[in-house]
């Protein structure tokens, strides 16, 4: 899994025009161990995301968690 700031194209780049989830909030760009990239959200309600297509996919929290206190 990799973690990377988000530059200022990325939002549109994975994401499109549409909005983003409500009070969601964007971390930065995700790559999974499966391959998939994304956006990846903090959600309203604290847990993380990644989010591509206007779709969300569930990530396990504690390995985000531990990614972000690494970067």
């Amino acid at each position: 899994m990799r973690i990377s700031k988000l530059k200022a194209m990325s939002k549109s780049l994975f994401w499109g025009d549409r909005p983003l989830p409500e009070c969601s909030e964007v971390k930065g760009v995700i790559e999974t161990d499966t391959g998939k990239t994304g956006l990846l959200l903090r959600l309203k309600d604290g847990l993380y995301a990644a989010g591509s297509a206007g779709k969300l996919l569930r990530l396990n929290q504690e390995k985000i968690r531990r990614k972000l206190r690494e970067a």
